[in-house]
């Protein structure tokens, strides 16, 4: 018998908030999961319910409006029921052409959500919604930022489905770089200032060490989901790929050696950010921002160990 896998702690000392209207946002957004039909098979739909996918979007944004909170929730909600039924855990997942096709479509709302496609479904109807509820909300430059973020999250979805196609396994270095773009954690990123009723100017975001804390937030949040959802993956992936299957594939150990080195690496970058972000002056603006990233890797670590989705993980 193979010795039960030892999930370590992860060091993330942000502070841990959650939004008060946490639960109602969480069941909003199941109603309108339901309301869009985006999860049709019962088995999956009773996990979704599990998941308290509200509950990330209430700790990662806790101090927003609760409507705006609930904006970003149902994104979230789109984006996990893709992955489920159209990526990571579907037959669908490993075929790049019809990916790419898809996505063109999803492409195309997000640029006009008037514009009719030819590929009309639950995911591209629950899609229109929300491109227009975030243009009532958003600037036409908040807008642009959240579609480039999208488009970039399509690219990594095109590129994971090839290498399930082919049965690729990517360096680790491959990996990390696109897996900036493949967990989506851009795309949400992309919403702080819009669900923070502030608008960051995009000289603020393109300066260099801005860009280095936002890469190695993101990077925070996509390790430890790669950590927690290990097992999960390696039950119902097609061909999961993930950091510490990649780590064990290059260094020939144990799969405990590879889920211990990703865990230190998650650390490593959480030092790197608090060490960088005392260098890096900031205004007002920019200082909610990184506060915002900062709730960002507390808040997704903190939901991890209450959802369904994910094997349980200790926090320190």
């Amino acid at each position: 018998m193979e010795p039960e896998l030892r999930i370590p702690s992860l060091h993330c000392p942000f502070p841990d908030q959650v939004h008060p209207d946490a639960d109602e946002i969480d069941r909003a957004s199941l109603r309108w999961l339901d309301a869009f039909a985006l999860i049709t098979d019962p088995a999956v739909r009773a996990r979704f319910g599990r998941s308290r996918i509200g509950w990330q979007a209430s700790r990662t944004t806790p101090r927003a409006d609760t409507e705006l909170v609930q904006l970003h929730s149902d994104w979230q909600m789109w984006l996990f029921a893709f992955d489920d039924i159209r990526s990571e855990e579907a037959e669908a997942g490993a075929r790049p052409g019809p990916m790419a096709r898809s996505l063109v479509s999803f492409l195309r709302i997000l640029q006009d959500p008037g514009t009719r496609v030819d590929e009309e479904d639950a995911f591209t109807t629950a899609l229109r919604s929300l491109r227009r509820r975030l243009e009532a909300v958003a600037g036409q430059v908040q807008v642009d930022r959240f579609v480039t973020s999208v488009l970039g999250y399509g690219f990594a979805q095109v590129w994971e489905a090839a290498n399930r196609a082919d049965a690729v396994w990517p360096t680790v270095e491959e990996y990390t770089a696109m897996r900036v773009h493949s967990g989506a954690v851009p795309t949400c990123l992309a919403l702080i200032d819009v669900v923070g009723r502030f608008e960051l100017p995009a000289a603020e975001l393109a300066r260099p060490e801005v860009k280095r804390l936002t890469t190695k937030a993101v990077n925070v949040v996509c390790w430890a989901n790669d950590i927690h959802s290990y097992e999960k993956e390696s039950i119902r992936s097609h061909h999961p790929v993930n950091l510490p299957t990649l780590l064990l594939r290059r260094d020939r150990g144990t799969v405990q050696e590879a889920i211990d080195l990703a865990a230190r690496m998650h650390d490593a970058e959480v030092a790197a950010y608090r060490a960088l972000r005392p260098r890096v002056p900031a205004g007002a603006e920019l200082e909610r921002y990184l506060d915002g990233l900062e709730s960002w890797m507390r808040g997704n670590l903190t939901w991890s160990l209450s959802t369904g989705r994910y094997h349980r993980t200790p926090r320190r």
